[in-house]
């Protein structure tokens, strides 16, 4: 049987032809001026944030988006639909309209935030998430958008540092899950401080103990982490200008320029666990990476010091976000401190 996780160039090359064919799609819904009196508008359906797109609020169902490359903002419903259009301030006030029109309660209680991987987008991770909402563990489920290729990890997490505060104090924990480059951004955001210039200490173990980016972080699982760089981003996008202007940043930081990126990534400040794809044997499920992997990631290489438990099930890097198997032993971990822990 044709299984994608087993041909990473195909995936990868795939990718790189859907992210170009639905740039305009991607666009959907921004008016041909900067910004559009809101009473303007009509309401207008979206495809929910592809590329370009990434969130920065969330309340309830609702999300404010900004777009990467026009600095405008929009409101979408639970249904992805486009509520309003202008500046940040626009949106939130049409938000606050929106509560007060609607009776929508504050939030309170606890939530999950979860983070995609890179060059992809929330449609990938949301089996989990809807997962996740049907067990009522947490009282909200945060599927985070976020332009990917576009920006920096740096820039990535100063995204997820902004989400987390916009969340109201009455939301008591914040527990995180992210896939492949997911888990990267949230690392660095729980690493140290978010500057262009903050290093690695020397013993990074340590230095845990001191950063505690919000008191309301509770657990982190990473889903198939580059935790030591990706063998395959670098060999298939290596220096090529093309692909690169695909990639963009990010794709250079997790292949050629890794080294660089190492030093700014630490041990996260929370409890944390990994679950890695691959096949158990010393082949894995690509010729391109040595040793076990799960076709995008080395099975070793998702490996870090200090996190509470790590486990590998038999699966390809997207597949386990369609894996029922995973998405429990995810949740067991986050409720519990342990894989393994039933209580």
């Amino acid at each position: 049987m044709f299984s994608f996780h087993r041909f990473p160039i195909i995936v990868l090359l795939i990718s790189f032809f859907v992210s170009t064919t639905f740039v305009s799609a991607a666009l959907f819904g921004q008016e041909s001026g900067k910004f559009r009196k809101l009473d303007e508008k009509i309401p207008i359906k979206t495809i929910g944030g592809v590329w370009f797109w990434g969130d920065v609020l969330f309340f309830h169902d609702w999300h404010i988006q900004e777009n990467v490359k026009t600095n405008s903002f929009r409101l979408l419903d639970g249904n992805s639909i486009q509520r309003a259009y202008g500046t940040f301030e626009e949106c939130r006030q049409r938000l606050d309209e929106i509560q007060a029109e609607e009776g929508l309660l504050p939030m309170a209680g606890t939530a999950v935030i979860i983070m995609h991987g890179f060059g992809s987008n929330t449609m990938t991770t949301r089996h989990l998430a809807n997962w996740i909402k049907e067990q009522k563990v947490y009282d909200y489920v945060f599927n985070v958008a976020y332009p990917s290729t576009m920006q920096s990890v740096l820039e990535h997490a100063i995204v997820l540092d902004r989400i987390i505060k916009n969340l109201p104090p009455t939301i008591k924990q914040i527990d995180l899950i992210g896939h492949s480059l997911g888990c990267i951004v949230m690392r660095r955001y729980l690493s140290g401080p978010l500057e262009p210039n903050w290093r690695v200490s020397e013993n990074p173990l340590e230095a845990r103990k001191n950063f505690v980016p919000d008191s309301r972080i509770g657990r982190l699982v990473m889903l198939g982490p580059p935790n030591h760089g990706a063998i395959l981003a670098a060999k298939l996008i290596g220096k090529d200008p093309v692909r690169r202007l695909i990639t963009g940043k990010t794709g250079d930081e997790l292949g050629t320029d890794w080294d660089e990126l190492r030093k700014t990534l630490g041990i996260p400040c929370c409890p944390f666990a990994i679950i890695s794809g691959g096949r158990g044997d010393n082949r894995g499920f690509s010729l391109l990476i040595p040793g076990d992997d799960d076709g995008i990631v080395s099975t070793e290489g998702t490996q870090l010091d200090g996190a509470e438990e790590w486990i590998r099930f038999d699966v390809g890097h997207g597949e386990m976000l369609m894996t029922e198997e995973v998405f429990e032993t995810c949740l067991q971990f986050l409720k519990t401190g342990s894989f393994y822990n039933t209580k």
